[in-house]
């Protein structure tokens, strides 16, 4: 069971979490949730559906997804001018390395880079950051 813990310091943000595993999306949600957030899942991220996206939202985005890669959604949200705190995540290295580069070629700001598994201690530590 995941506890709340104590966020006194954080202010309450719209956490938009783009992910097709939907298992973890609700695992992601569950934990969003108990640090005082509320989440909202895109578990099929198309690339029209980050239109959705405002710049107060933190943006988790999966790097491996079978219609449109992380990469993809990143591209979309700078054509967009989203300046929203963005997060990647994957179990993969080599991907995330990628799409690391490719934020920064895009000049995205990323808030952080979460490597699955996650932890709680690791989500709640960059929502305190953002």
């Amino acid at each position: 069971m995941i506890e709340p813990t104590n966020t006194t310091h954080t202010t309450k943000r719209r956490v938009v979490i783009i992910d097709d595993d939907q298992a973890f999306a609700a695992m992601l949600t569950k934990l969003v949730v108990s640090l005082g957030h509320e989440a909202l899942v895109k578990s099929d991220p198309r690339i029209s559906d980050t239109f959705e996206v405002r710049d107060s939202d933190v943006v988790f985005v999966d790097i491996l997804m079978p219609h449109v890669n992380g990469i993809q959604v990143l591209e979309q949200l700078n054509r967009q001018n989203v300046k929203s705190a963005i997060v990647l995540m994957s179990g993969y290295d080599q991907f995330l390395d990628a799409a690391v580069q490719a934020a920064k070629n895009l000049d995205i700001q990323l808030s952080g880079v979460l490597h699955k598994p996650i932890r709680l201690a690791d989500v709640q530590t960059i929502l305190e950051a953002v």
